[in-house]
């Protein structure tokens, strides 16, 4: 079933939990240009964290990704946040949603190997392969989450970790943590997202863990109809420094797999509403 945007998320308040400068267009884009383009969007109060804010990385500079120099991290960090911020204005509209950094260090500040298998780069990691620096993020995170998870008419979303990027999984563990731990004090509402380009990209193992993490947590099933040529416009204009052309495949190949699956006329995006 396709859900009506306006359904889509029903609580005023959206906290999106953004890994990287680039993961809310990716991972809820479709729903958030929804709601601009049906002149809703302000019936919400959308308020954006950037977790991982502290960065080095720009796309095809490997010799540059490994400089942790303060010099390169004010420059990658520095367009990087600008890219975010021009993209967030022409899909949301300015001042239509507030924004604010945690400052944590990227994955490739904290020693970890891009995967080079792939169709783009990325650092795979599970809980099990959590360095030191890792667990102190991690706990912050817990203890910052879970004074979000307690508030009233509020949504929380972020990506469910596809593929296991590591900065994605520290992200995604420390919310499940959080929602156990404060138990019957819980308000608000989480919302696992699809993150892109990666579930565009997957093969059957991955998607059985996904499948798995899915059925662990108890969720609800929400598609809706997206613009997703829009969507991948906005990518490749904002984010320069970012994407390669791995990322509209990705992009695209899941949107119609689910236009398929659902008999839609429009591309689908999905997302999973946490029950209990």
């Amino acid at each position: 079933m396709v859900t009506n945007i306006k359904k889509v998320i029903e609580k005023k308040n959206i906290i999106i939990l953004s890994p990287h400068y680039d993961d809310v267009l990716l991972t809820f884009g479709g729903y958030l240009d929804g709601l601009y383009r049906s002149n809703l969007i302000h019936t919400k109060k959308i308020r954006i964290i950037n977790i991982f804010s502290r960065t080095t990385y720009q796309a095809h500079d490997d010799v540059g990704n490994k400089d942790v120099s303060l010099e390169r991290i004010k420059y990658a960090t520095g367009i990087r946040l600008l890219e975010d911020l021009e993209c967030l204005d022409e899909l949301i509209g300015h001042g239509n949603y507030a924004y604010e950094l945690l400052g944590e260090r990227e994955c490739l500040l904290r020693d970890k190997n891009l995967e080079t298998s792939e169709a783009f780069e990325f650092p795979h990691g599970t809980k099990d392969e959590f360095g030191d620096e890792d667990w102190q993020i991690y706990k912050r995170l817990k203890e910052f989450i879970s004074e979000l998870l307690v508030l009233e008419d509020t949504a929380i979303l972020l990506p469910m970790g596809v593929k296991e990027h590591i900065d994605h999984i520290v992200l995604r563990e420390a919310v499940v943590d959080a929602k156990k731990e404060i138990k019957g004090k819980m308000n608000a509402v989480i919302y696992f997202g699809e993150d892109q380009p990666y579930t565009g990209h997957t093969n059957q193992e991955e998607w059985e863990k996904v499948e798995a993490f899915l059925k662990n947590n108890n969720v609800l099933v929400i598609d809706y109809q997206v613009n997703i040529l829009h969507k991948t416009d906005l990518l490749f204009k904002h984010y320069t420094s970012q994407v390669e052309e791995s990322y509209r495949e990705g992009v695209h190949r899941r949107a119609y797999q689910l236009k398929e699956q659902l008999n839609s006329n429009s591309e689908i995006e999905r997302i999973y509403r946490v029950l209990s």
